[in-house]
């Protein structure tokens, strides 16, 4: 059961603003409860004080990136970024290792961020990875293209996210050309699921059947999270029903990873709590 609604949510106030439409300008800081395990030698240099790591604790292999893992054979990645209002925000992607090279889902913020996971993976998977996907255009999960196109590592999106960060001037990922429809295979063990408009046009989530594990991506929020953040480019009115969707394809996940915050409770109902706020408000 997430937290109450949210004028009655911890008090961590969000406003929109900055890097992604999902981000927040404003918030408490959180690092200060982030353990020793997660700041590793660097302190809290690089740590949010927006929300917070994805998990606690995680491992740091950079001034600015966590791994942590979630099941057999997939780990969670969290990257920091600077937004508006001076606030390091989080950012959640996974990591899935497969036969033939590990996926990585959700690029980080940076070139430099993209490029310290791939090395990462050279050294601690089994496969070191070789593809990546980015579930919507915002540069929370298309900035580290760059990097990643450096080392022979393609970055593939659903048509409407291609189109969306060329219009945007954001690093552009390939269109997977035969994701017309709502649902898209990315080999036996992954697929790619389009539930409609939401936090974006373009907004995909990300399903692992042999973990049962939904990443959510940004189209859904963190049971920390007390608004829907920056709504510059989600389609609200058709938000409720994408998740009815999405509810109604994976209707038993084990484990839900939002875009933003930390992976627990029920981001799906907590979502849904959120719009129903701001429908009651409006």
């Amino acid at each position: 059961m997430p937290n109450q609604p949210p004028s009655d949510l911890s008090r961590r106030a969000f406003v929109a603003a900055g890097l992604c439409a999902c981000c927040a300008g404003t918030a408490w800081p959180s690092f200060a409860a982030t353990s020793a395990a997660s700041t590793g030698g660097l302190g809290p240099v690089g740590l949010p004080t927006a929300l917070e790591l994805g998990r606690d604790p995680m491992t740091r292999i950079g001034p600015d990136v966590w791994v942590a893992r979630l099941a057999p054979g997939l780990w969670l990645h969290t990257t920091t970024a600077p937004i508006a209002g001076g606030a390091i925000f989080p950012a959640n992607g996974l990591v899935l290792e497969r036969p033939g090279g590990s996926l990585l889902i959700d690029t980080g913020n940076t070139s430099d961020q993209a490029e310290r996971l791939l090395k990462w993976s050279r050294k601690a998977l089994s496969g070191e990875i070789t593809l990546a996907v980015a579930t919507h255009f915002h540069t929370d999960r298309t900035g580290g293209i760059d990097g990643l196109a450096r080392h022979g590592v393609r970055t593939v999106a659903h048509p409407l996210t291609c189109r969306l960060a060329r219009e945007h001037g954001l690093p552009t990922p390939e269109p997977i050309d035969d994701f017309s429809g709502p649902a898209y295979a990315l080999g036996k063990d992954c697929e790619l699921f389009f539930p409609g408009a939401g936090h974006t046009r373009d907004n995909i989530v990300a399903w692992t059947p042999r973990q049962k594990v939904l990443f959510g991506g940004c189209f859904l929020k963190s049971v920390t999270s007390n608004s829907l953040g920056n709504v510059a480019d989600a389609v609200i009115p058709d938000w409720t029903g994408s998740l009815g969707r999405l509810s109604e394809r994976y209707p038993t996940p084990r484990a839900v990873v939002p875009g933003h915050g930390v992976v627990a409770d029920d981001p799906i109902a907590w979502t849904r709590a959120l719009l129903a706020q701001v429908s009651k408000a409006t």
